[in-house]
């Protein structure tokens, strides 16, 4: 069975309660997620590169479940099997638990493909806290999910003086048909 969106947001409080755990026991296993070799040009991200400004914490990392994480948060592990997931081996699909430490901006930047989309599920959002896609910007809402293509140039600013925290997802482009996806898997192997 898959889960459907409502059905993710009525989970917003499991989810949350397994990320507030987290902070309290696990704080070290939060990493950068920008992550780029020392020597390549940076361009936008050399501000948040290897910064804790804006970290996470996969459960799913390059189409690879991480078990430690996964065993740390079983519930959600389990809301996220019940998702259309894009499985892509060695690139699809991440999950993960977002942390945007105060005053940050997370700058304007676009995805590789749009055979993904990007699910977002707010958990703990202050006020002063938006994302934009394209030309829409709007504030995240605890608890209400929205999926997006990141392909479309998007960006996030946390200008509160608290962590803003989400998980983000990937599942399939539902106008994907199972043919598509499975070429998709073929040209990414």
């Amino acid at each position: 069975m898959q889960l459907n969106a409502l059905e993710l947001e009525r989970a917003t409080e499991t989810i949350r309660e397994e990320l507030l755990a987290l902070l309290r026991t696990e704080q070290n296993d939060f990493a950068p997620y920008v992550r780029h070799v020392k020597g390549i040009p940076l361009n936008q991200w050399a501000e948040l590169n290897h910064s804790p400004r804006w970290s996470v914490y996969f459960l799913w990392s390059d189409g690879k479940r991480v078990e430690p994480h996964i065993a740390a948060c079983p519930k959600t592990a389990a809301l996220l099997e019940a998702l259309p997931l894009a499985r892509v081996p060695g690139a699809a699909p991440a999950a993960f638990f977002s942390v945007l430490a105060p005053r940050t901006l997370i700058p304007p930047h676009t995805g590789d493909t749009n055979a993904r989309l990007i699910v977002h599920l707010p958990l703990i959002v202050p006020e002063g806290c938006r994302f934009r896609v394209g030309n829409e910007t709007r504030e995240w809402k605890v608890g209400k999910a929205w999926v997006f293509d990141d392909t479309i140039d998007h960006e996030a600013w946390n200008d509160s003086d608290e962590l803003r925290i989400i998980m983000m997802i990937d599942i399939w482009n539902p106008f994907l048909s199972p043919a598509e996806r499975e070429m998709t898997r073929e040209i990414l192997n």
